[in-house]
């Protein structure tokens, strides 16, 4: 299990660190710089921290867009590609701030895990509504979906769910704002805090 973890946190710090070299290579070009939200951000730093790639990480929304026009993606020796990039670091923020902390892990398996909740949710769902009608009955012709199913009983299954989908979506944002507040403050996240009281000029990247 530890082996597992070090080569997890080697993954991740490998990803970081692929996204801060390309993210250095666009803002030499700039060519991007209106494509999306990202590219504005970028230029506000020199250098790329953890939290300035998860933040970035999160900016991109994978249209696309940055990868067709970009005159050093593959085959060129710079092999600059952001949203394959952007997308390996979106994946670890997932599962790093996701409430709770045990959770983060389903991420890996998503697919395979939401086609085994939907099929377990739609087995339940049928075997509620044959033991409300003591056994199976062929439908009535105009008869309600509500007959089978009363609103109230939907509503106390369902706001649950709801409410715990709110929450945790709710703490994993808080998490991941926590984390990438340094990034988005007026000082670069690589300078000191006895550098902080003098001006920020590394914020503007003046080639």
């Amino acid at each position: 299990m530890q082996v597992l973890e070090r080569l997890t946190r080697e993954a991740v710090q490998l990803a970081e660190g692929e996204v801060a070299r390309q993210m250095q290579i666009c803002n030499a070009c700039r060519y991007c710089e209106g494509f999306c939200a990202v590219f504005p951000a970028m230029t506000r730093r020199l250098e790329f921290s953890a939290s300035d790639v998860h933040y970035l990480a999160n900016l991109c929304h994978n249209c696309g867009a940055c990868l067709h026009a970009c005159q050093y993606a593959p085959p060129h020796e710079f092999a600059v590609n952001i949203p394959q990039a952007m997308a390996r670091v979106r994946r670890h923020t997932y599962e790093r701030f996701a409430w709770p902390d045990g959770l983060g892990v389903l991420y890996w398996r998503n697919g395979l895990l939401v086609s085994m909740a939907l099929a377990l949710g739609i087995a339940l769902f049928l075997m509620l509504a044959i033991w409300l009608h003591d056994g199976y009955q062929p439908g009535v012709a105009g008869q309600s979906f509500y007959n089978v199913f009363p609103h109230g009983l939907m509503v106390s299954m369902f706001l649950p769910v709801f409410a715990w989908a709110v929450v945790a979506l709710g703490l994993g944002a808080l998490n991941f704002l926590r984390e990438v507040k340094p990034a988005t403050s007026a000082a670069p996240a690589s300078q000191s805090r006895s550098d902080r009281s003098s001006p920020p000029t590394s914020m503007r990247n003046t080639r």
